[in-house]
Formats: C-alpha cells, sequence, structure tokens
C-alpha cells in the first residue's frame, strides 16, 4: 500500500467542486476508481532521472483503460510520463483502528509550534525572514516569525509580513497563509488581518480533521469518473 495527496475533486465537466487535504490509500484488493499520477522528466542531481519528480495528479477513472487512455491523448505528446493506479475510498482512522484492533499510536506530548520551523516553510518562496521589532515598512522585503502565548489559542508563531509597499506585505501575507494551509496540514492558521497566528494541532486534532475530510469527500469518489 502507499498513500496519495488528492487535493481537488472534480466534476465531469472537469470543474473543481471539492478541495481537500487527506491520505488516500491504493490497493488493488479493494473498491476503487483509478488516477493517473504524472511525473517530470527531470534529472537530479546525479544526472540520472528522478522519477519521483510529481507534478500532479488526474481523476479518478472509472477504469485503468481509461485512464491510460487519458493519459496518452493529454500526457503522452508532450513527453509526460505517467502511471495509473488504484484509489479506494479514503480510510478514517476509525477504520485503521478497527482493522488492527487497537488505538493507533499517538504522541502524548503537545508540543508547539517553532518558528525556526515555520519560517523554512517559505525558502522555497523567496520570503526572507526578518528580525523580530523590524519596523513594518522597512525597506527589506520579508517576514518576521516569534514564539508567543495566545489568551485562546495558546502556544503559536506569529508572523508579519513586512516591507515598502502595502500591496507586496498582503501578497505576502497571503502566500504565507496559502503555503501552510495547503502544504502543512500539521498547523492551523488563524489570519489577524496584519498577522498570522500558527498554531500546531495535536495527534487528535490531525486525525479527527483528517477524518472529517474523508468522510466529505468520499461520496464524491464514489460517484465522479472523468472522460
Amino acid at each position: 500500500m502507499s498513500f496519495l495527496r488528492l487535493t481537488t475533486v472534480r466534476d465531469l465537466d472537469g470543474e473543481p467542486i471539492a478541495t481537500v487535504n487527506a491520505q488516500f490509500v491504493t490497493s488493488t484488493d479493494l473498491p476503487h476508481t483509478w488516477l493517473i499520477i504524472a511525473t517530470a522528466d527531470d534529472e537530479s542531481d546525479d544526472g540520472y532521472d528522478d522519477p519521483t519528480a510529481h507534478l500532479g495528479s488526474y481523476g479518478p477513472f472509472a477504469d485503468p483503460d481509461g485512464a491510460r487512455a487519458w493519459a496518452e491523448a493529454h500526457l503522452a505528446p508532450y513527453a509526460t510520463r505517467y502511471t495509473a493506479v488504484p484509489l479506494t475510498a479514503p480510510y478514517t482512522y476509525a477504520d485503521v483502528e478497527k482493522a488492527l484492533g487497537k488505538p493507533v499510536r499517538t504522541s502524548k506530548e503537545l508540543r508547539p509550534a517553532r518558528a525556526d520551523t515555520i519560517a523554512s516553510y517559505f525558502k522555497p518562496y523567496a520570503l526572507t525572514r526578518l528580525r523580530y521589532g523590524t519596523r513594518t515598512d522597512t525597506p527589506r522585503h520579508g517576514f518576521t516569525a516569534r514564539e508567543t502565548e495566545h489568551p485562546e489559542l495558546g502556544p503559536v508563531v506569529e508572523l508579519t509580513a513586512l516591507g515598502p509597499d502595502r500591496y507586496q506585505r498582503d501578497r505576502d501575507h497571503s502566500v504565507m497563509q496559502t503555503v501552510l494551509n495547503l502544504d502543512h496540514p500539521r498547523y492551523e492558521v488563524t489570519d489577524h488581518h496584519t498577522q498570522l497566528l500558527v498554531r500546531r494541532l495535536a495527534d487528535a486534532e490531525l486525525h479527527a480533521r483528517a477524518d472529517q475530510a474523508a468522510a466529505r469527500v468520499a461520496p464524491h469518489l464514489a460517484g465522479l469518473t472523468t472522460n
């Protein structure tokens, strides 16, 4: 078994109808639809192709032949490599615990978000961390990150976009929020207009949210095909 992230569910016209952050288990032994995973022909540092360079996922398709036919028509002409994988309905943690006959092991330690960790997520987006206390309209372009205690949320990392241009600050604020929401479901982001407050979710909270996302998307996966 392996795990895939499906972030967008589309209707028969290809229009997005739901966005989720959930894990999906692939298996040839359970009922499923099919998904196309496209990979880039990128070369790694050692000169060899990197087959794990991920471009995107397409589907779900009703059967593997239909999935491959679509990929041959839409991806093969651009020399894009792809593979068709079976996709089951998403499991919840309750399903996993039932199959195992015991609770899923979770961390008992509630760990707070760390400023250094959060700041590292923004390096690929040309966002530079600046010293806390730098004035908002500094001529430098970047953001501050500091660990603090919120009266309602508890320990959080406070993010503030800085720079001479308000439009750019608003854009960077939005980029940071989007990166965390889409790529790091371990964290909860609260938007306070000029700051983002980032809280690290406990294991129990993370599992509950994954179960909720799985329950929302399961009916769509059961009834959709892509032509």
